[in-house]
């Protein structure tokens, strides 16, 4: 009765079927068995139904989500220069820039051999970005070869295994969010210029961006960045402004590399034009900047901020997902999920027996499915043996039954549980 009710309303079509601007609301198999991360989703062109019948012979389609502007040809760029007078943005002719992959990066260090290098080099950085941030409190100016230095190694852990860094990020905790964040984002970008197929001295260059994208936070009041109610109409303006703060600074410091201002510039632009400081939207926003946006968003949502709790990563991820091609480019969210995973390595999590473990490795083809370290029974005691799951590996066959599968992620120490200990 639960699986007819979950269909109340719902269209079952095969997958050649699908036209573009219908909303598929349910797969011929679990949600959990496939390659999308999040539950329903609108056919946006015909890439995307050939995507599905790689994996689905029928689907289910809502017909009462039918969004019949997609079914224009997206080569729009929505600005406020540009906007109708009925308030609808009109089409732009120019074709639409989608992220190319020239290259392919494969890990070549396993994820535990490189925690204790990429461990050390965050520390490094940690400590090189306070003194930078220190310098530029006192006297207004920054060394961008220092920047560069903290950075770098960090890159270097990412090119080795993406996995291993991006862990050790999630389960840090600095007393310092200016900094950390930096240093946060400058990592997110590399893995994202990484999963993009950048050549090395591009990944380096939106690293960088992406270390400087709140350095204009600086010059705004303490109190401000720290309060834990919400800002008012006053105070949001002065918040707005760290970005011609974060501007000035690049120029009085000589940073004339152009696509790293473009990222300072416009990391706050939206992709349906509800950005500022101009406006932006589309494609008129330069790529640097729809980069920097997501990794500045997904660092935000998972981090501890005065005025809100951190997201799980699950969550974040999520809301990626829903503001893809409204406040952020489709496909760059669509890489960066692949990139960092739906459950990432680190990640604690409940499965539906109530048992509890950590992530400790993932599947690029199968993201709902990593492989866990069984760490809690269902009653939420430690186990007496330990037991890796790779859920991945079990038999989804017409006649078998799922033993294990994840329910939610937790936040990072539940149980009094180090992710750390656990890295294969």
């Amino acid at each position: 009765m639960e699986a007819e009710s979950s269909l109340a309303g719902l269209k079952k079509i095969t997958v050649d079927s699908l036209t573009i601007g219908m909303y598929v609301a349910q797969l011929d198999r679990a949600w959990e068995d496939s390659n999308y991360p999040v539950q329903g989703f609108y056919i946006r062109s015909r890439q995307g139904i050939e995507r599905l019948s790689r994996g689905c012979v029928f689907v289910y389609v809502d017909p009462r989500r039918y969004d019949s502007g997609l079914t224009d040809v997206k080569l729009h760029v929505v600005s406020k220069a540009r906007r109708a007078k009925d308030g609808e943005p009109r089409t732009n002719p120019r074709h639409r820039i989608q992220p190319r992959k020239p290259r392919e990066y494969q890990d070549t260090v396993e994820l535990g051999n490189e925690l204790e290098p990429a461990r050390t080099s965050l520390d490094e950085a940690v400590e090189i970005m306070r003194s930078c941030v220190s310098k530029l409190q006192s006297t207004g100016g920054f060394d961008i070869d220092q920047i560069e230095r903290a950075i770098s190694p960090l890159i270097e852990s990412v090119m080795r295994n993406k996995s291993a860094m991006a862990a050790l990020l999630r389960m840090r905790s600095v007393d310092d969010y200016t900094f950390s964040h930096s240093i946060s984002n400058a990592v997110w970008g590399a893995i994202l210029a990484r999963q993009l197929g950048f050549p090395p001295n591009e990944i380096d260059s939106i690293a960088l961006a992406c270390s400087l994208l709140d350095i204009g936070k600086i010059h705004l009041p303490k109190e401000l960045l720290i309060q834990k109610e919400a800002p008012s109409t006053e105070q949001w303006q002065t918040l707005k402004s760290h970005v011609e703060e974060g501007m000035k600074l690049l120029d009085d410091n000589d940073v004339i590399n152009k696509k790293v201002r473009h990222a300072v510039q416009s990391h706050h632009e939206r992709f349906d034009g509800s950005g500022y400081p101009m406006g932006l939207g589309g494609t008129e926003i330069p790529l640097y900047a729809r980069i920097a946006g997501i990794v500045d968003s997904y660092d935000a949502m998972i981090s501890e901020r005065p005025y809100a709790e951190a997201r799980s990563s699950y969550g974040a991820v999520q809301e990626l997902q829903q503001q893809a091609d409204v406040l952020f480019q489709k496909e760059l969210v669509e890489h960066f999920i692949q990139a960092i995973g739906v459950f990432p390595v680190g990640a604690i999590v409940e499965l539906n027996t109530g048992e509890v473990g950590v992530v400790v490795a993932q599947h690029g083809s199968r993201r709902l499915k990593p492989k866990i370290i069984m760490l809690l029974d269902a009653e939420k005691q430690p186990r007496s043996h330990l037991v890796i799951v790779d859920l991945s590996t079990q038999d989804n066959g017409e006649n078998s039954t799922l033993v294990w599968w994840i329910t939610k992620e937790l936040p990072m120490n539940a149980f009094g549980i180090d992710p750390g200990k656990y890295f294969l």
